[in-house]
């Protein structure tokens, strides 16, 4: 029989512990992958490695990005919550050998009038493909992937928070459904956003035996809620032994 049946529930966390870094595809490696400035922490020093057997040319700049209701981010130009024009950055384009690395300083300045809340924004970097050749000059057997380069882009989320900032998460509505045969389940959320600030929730999804003891069945999930939006979905997918 299977033991699962029993009882399956989902749980939902609320903090605000965030990871301090992250490799993104063994180019470029951040440390933080966040930079979180407030009235107290005005300057964040990032540190930038390159990863990469080549030489790679980079310009920074900002880049809104706006949350949809289906956790979706999308570009923009300008939103009412953007942090783009609290911010400054130096330098603003670096160029790193293999191995090297680059500090870039971010640093907040906000208007006397900038009402309580958090903003957000992305900082980018975007590989100047132009100077490929010019900083790694091609050998025979390169000659063809240097022709045709691909650049390299990261953004970096950067979030400035003024004032009292308030926020609470919530769990409008949660279902486990069985799909594609025994064993395998889909869960279905709606996460709730109140207030003037951001929300980070942690999702757990926990077996339950009668006896009361919890098993986790799934790693836990990071669901971020911006604060132009009031809700948003998150689904995913996991199976579980038949016995």
């Amino acid at each position: 029989m299977n033991k699962y049946k029993y009882f399956l529930v989902v749980m939902l966390l609320i903090t605000c512990v965030l990871p301090a870094r992250v490799f993104a595809e063994k180019v470029m490696f951040f440390t933080p992958t966040r930079v979180l400035l407030d009235d107290k922490k005005r300057v964040e020093v990032m540190n930038i490695s390159n990863l990469s057997n080549i030489t790679r040319a980079y310009k920074i700049s900002f880049q809104d990005q706006v949350m949809t209701y289906d956790g979706v981010t999308t570009s923009v130009d300008n939103f009412e919550y953007s942090a783009k024009r609290m911010l400054r950055f130096v330098p603003r384009e670096f160029t790193l050998a293999p191995g090297e690395r680059q500090t870039v300083r971010i640093m907040s300045r906000l208007r006397p009038d900038t009402q309580a809340g958090d903003y957000h924004t992305h900082i980018r970097f975007l590989e100047d493909v132009s100077k490929r050749k010019e900083n790694n000059p091609p050998q025979a057997d390169q000659a063809a992937s240097i022709s045709a380069p691909l650049a390299y882009e990261a953004l970096i989320p950067a979030i400035v928070s003024h004032g009292r900032v308030e926020s609470s998460i919530g769990l409008k509505s949660a279902g486990i459904t069985n799909v594609a045969g025994a064993g395998n389940y889909k869960v279905d959320l709606i996460l709730t956003r109140s207030g003037n600030g951001q929300g980070v929730a942690y999702v757990d999804t926990h077996y339950v035996a009668p006896n009361g003891t919890m098993t986790a069945l799934t790693p836990r999930r990071t669901v971020y809620l911006y604060r132009e939006i009031d809700e948003r979905v998150k689904d995913y997918e996991f199976s579980i032994d038949a016995d």
